[in-house]
């Protein structure tokens, strides 16, 4: 028996997805370059679970920094995300599974309704 897939395209995690969902950004400085002797920083992303909460050391989504894509097979400027110091748990490589993933564990929406 034949069965038709569809399949369809996943939007890949990128700094366009961390500032709509209003995610932090820092930025490390990470050694110098060696030709111009200036710093290097990597920036990566962190989002409290759920958004607006106040403690210091609640739950975390961080991100992959912008200079490991390489490392997790991804394109320059995409992101993975997971639980911070999980050692991988809810790792997520596109837009739909951090929705599902936010969703899961807060109930609530990682985006506003846009309509």
């Amino acid at each position: 028996m034949k069965k038709d897939f569809i399949e369809f395209p996943l939007v890949p995690i990128t700094k366009e997805t961390f500032e709509r969902q209003e995610w932090e950004e820092y930025s490390e400085k990470d050694g110098y370059d060696e030709e111009s002797g200036e710093p290097l920083y990597h920036t990566y992303y962190v989002l409290p679970i759920p958004k607006d909460n106040p403690e210091d050391d609640c739950v975390t989504l961080v991100s992959s920094s912008d200079d490991e894509y390489e490392e997790f097979g991804i394109k320059k400027g995409e992101f993975i995300v997971e639980l911070a110091n999980s050692n991988g748990l809810g790792f997520c490589m596109n837009e739909e599974s951090l929705e599902i993933l936010y969703r899961a564990l807060t109930g609530l929406e990682i985006e506003p309704d846009t309509e």
